[in-house]
């Protein structure tokens, strides 16, 4: 027997702390304006507080805010605006947390609350709110009262309230400032590095396309006629015509030579077989923009075309025309 008593004692005290730990989860608590109740909520859980009378306005320091997606606490009340309920629903939406809740009722009541999150075990799931007498001292009914006046105090909990909800969207829209100005800073930053290397890599890429050339290697022709003049200018072509990297590159030179201006509208190329003439597709760049030099001055440039265009027993020729296509000279390239 002594043995058996032993056991049970040792079993009580071994499920006494765990009981002892365990929260109810019904609760009444009785509050007035002096008194805090200390709500605890847990994740997953809905907790309802109902009131003696029905409820007209809730505050919450750290409200859940879905567009923002910032808060703690969702709350809401039962009922509707025209016909309100008495009784809060609150559930957080994180595992860990703290805030302040004030509940203003149609009696000028307001109640006063701590949420905290805590284990499943220890939330309450129904909390019923009764009222302690207030001392007869601090009655508001008395001479020259206003029933219809809102409490001081919770005029006073309501703008400490607010001020802590233009805290936080304050520092949400200084949060989302920084990030845009250092969005702003390193998208400048990328920017500049990518103008300073601008240039290097377009020597780059003209190198390696000229390397690339050297290797496929430099293919020459001669030309057949190298020199022309008309009323005293000289145009002169240079000798071999280069192909390389699947283009052929023909340099010309124009000097006015005469006492006048010379203007000529432009520079073509143009492939003959017998009788028939057509112009190439080619592409011209010269040291000047204007077709046109003063007496005495001289440009160059460079005309760029696909050599198969050209046919091995075509012939072609290099026009310098003027107005209404009117030739001033010419020079076979390819007899």
């Amino acid at each position: 027997m002594r043995l058996v008593a032993s056991f049970v004692t040792l079993l009580v005290l071994i499920v006494a702390p765990h009981r002892a730990l365990a929260q109810s989860p019904v609760a009444t608590m009785a509050l007035s304006t002096d008194r805090i109740g200390e709500l605890k909520t847990a994740q997953g859980i809905t907790t309802m507080i109902r009131f003696p009378e029905a409820v007209q306005e809730i505050i919450c320091g750290d409200l859940y805010d879905p567009g923002t997606g910032k808060g703690t606490f969702v709350v809401q009340r039962s009922g509707t605006n025209e016909r309100p309920g008495n009784e809060v629903f609150v559930k957080p939406v994180a595992s860990r947390g703290a805030s302040k809740m004030f509940v203003k009722t149609d009696g000028k009541h307001t109640y006063s609350f701590d949420l905290t999150i805590v284990a499943t075990a220890q939330a309450h799931r129904m909390v019923n709110v009764t009222d302690v007498a207030p001392p007869a001292n601090s009655s508001p009914s008395g001479p020259g009262a206003d029933p219809e006046k809102p409490a001081p105090d919770f005029e006073r909990l309501k703008a400490e309230a607010e001020q802590q909800a233009r805290q936080k969207a304050a520092e949400i829209i200084r949060n989302a400032q920084q990030q845009a100005d250092r969005k702003i800073a390193e998208a400048d930053a990328k920017l500049a590095e990518a103008e300073r290397l601008a240039p290097q890599r377009a020597d780059q890429e003209i190198e390696r396309r000229f390397m690339q050339a050297l290797m496929l290697g430099l293919r020459e022709a001669k030309v057949s006629t190298t020199r022309a003049i008309a009323k005293k200018v000289v145009i002169t072509i240079d000798p071999r015509l280069l192909t390389f990297d699947d283009k052929a590159y023909l340099r010309y030179t124009i000097q006015n030579t005469s006492d006048k201006d010379f203007v000529f509208a432009a520079m073509s190329l143009e492939v003959s077989d017998g009788n028939e003439a057509k112009p190439l597709t080619a592409i011209v760049n010269q040291s000047k923009p204007e077709n046109a030099l003063a007496p005495g001055e001289s440009l160059t440039g460079v005309i760029v075309f696909d050599p198969k265009q050209v046919g091995a027993k075509q012939r072609l020729t290099l026009f310098v025309r003027g107005d209404d296509s009117a030739e001033l000279a010419h020079l076979t390239i390819q007899e």
